[in-house]
């Protein structure tokens, strides 16, 4: 019995809970956050934004930028040539994605 604790002994700490109340048990700075309304989880907004207005920003901001690349396919290298068996280098190239990309950010944000 050297390694068990006598039943009682210590065995139940005070649990603490969410200050629904701001009640005893609530720190001094969760309770001016309740009390001024203020969620401690979630910084209040700036005044004066608008949600919509900020969205609307945004996704002029992606339409500016996909309309200012380049229409044509352009390519880049994306790594070292390979060599074929014949002894010709063949450089390994990738189709360029930020047009591609910036579209498909649009469609998913704005549409």
């Amino acid at each position: 019995m050297h390694g068990r604790r006598a039943a009682g002994a210590g065995l139940h700490r005070r649990r603490r809970t969410a200050c629904a109340g701001a009640g005893p048990g609530c720190s001094r700075r969760h309770r001016r956050g309740l009390q001024g309304g203020a969620s401690p989880y979630r910084p209040p907004a700036a005044p004066g934004e608008d949600p919509d207005e900020a969205r609307r920003a945004k996704c002029e901001s992606l339409k500016a930028q996909y309309n200012a690349t380049s229409k044509r396919r352009s390519y880049q290298s994306s790594g070292p040539a390979t060599q074929t068996a014949q002894g010709r280098t063949i450089p390994r190239i990738e189709r360029d994605q930020s047009r591609k990309s910036l579209q498909e950010a649009y469609r998913a944000n704005c549409t």
